[in-house]
């Protein structure tokens, strides 16, 4: 299904047709397909992407697309050692300012820290879990959850998700969001089975979380 089509089934699902509920539905699509792509690490967001170092200072920004799970950072010489903290970097070079070749990295908060800083900018290769491209145009397509599982997983989101503003504040229990929400539980479980399906049988790789 298409950005178009999608909203249209989110539409005919709600019972609330207030024109300042429905100008919401085409960011609450885009909400509803991030929220998937949190829960389920799909292999067309692990990507390799690149940054190149500062001569001046220990960290760099990520790209604004990267989410987390940075699985190999490196050179054409090699492999960086990643660490799991920053406090694990700072124990190992207290004041951050040592300068030569790096040898250990660490990302938090979207942002790369190295040690030591190398004196010539480097260009640093990365492999990590990257957040989907936002549906802008009507013929836009999530194409990296299955098509057949649009409606399940990314309707039923959305609706749920709707309902949960219509219905925030109500005393009695919020049916319809409880009701949508389940259904987009299903359609997420469909989804991790889909992928888990098509899992390549390995002991081990960069690709591994």
């Amino acid at each position: 299904m298409n950005y178009s089509e999608i909203q249209r089934e989110v539409k005919a699902l709600l019972m609330d047709q207030s024109p300042t509920l429905l100008v919401t539905i085409p960011d609450l699509v885009n909400e509803a397909i991030g929220q998937i792509a949190e829960e389920v690490r799909f292999p067309e967001l692990r990507q390799v992407s690149s940054v190149t170092t500062s001569t001046t200072t220990y960290y760099v920004n990520m790209p604004t697309t990267f989410s987390s799970r940075l699985k190999y950072a490196g050179n054409s010489d090699g492999e960086y050692e990643i660490l799991d903290e920053l406090t694990e970097l700072i124990k190992k070079y207290p004041a951050l300012d040592e300068v030569g070749d790096i040898e250990f990295v660490v990302c938090e908060g979207g942002i790369l820290y190295y040690q030591p800083i190398p004196s010539t900018a480097e260009t640093i290769t990365c492999i990590g879990y990257h957040t989907p491209s936002l549906l802008v145009n009507d013929t836009d397509t999530p194409s990296f959850i299955p098509f057949f599982l649009h409606r399940e997983a990314i309707v039923n989101r959305v609706v749920s998700n709707a309902y949960n503003i219509i219905e925030d504040g109500m005393e009695a229990d919020k049916v319809n969001t409880k009701l949508f929400m389940n259904l987009a539980e299903v359609g997420l479980n469909r989804v991790r089975e889909y992928i888990s399906r098509r899992r390549p049988v390995v002991s081990k790789s960069n690709w591994d979380y």
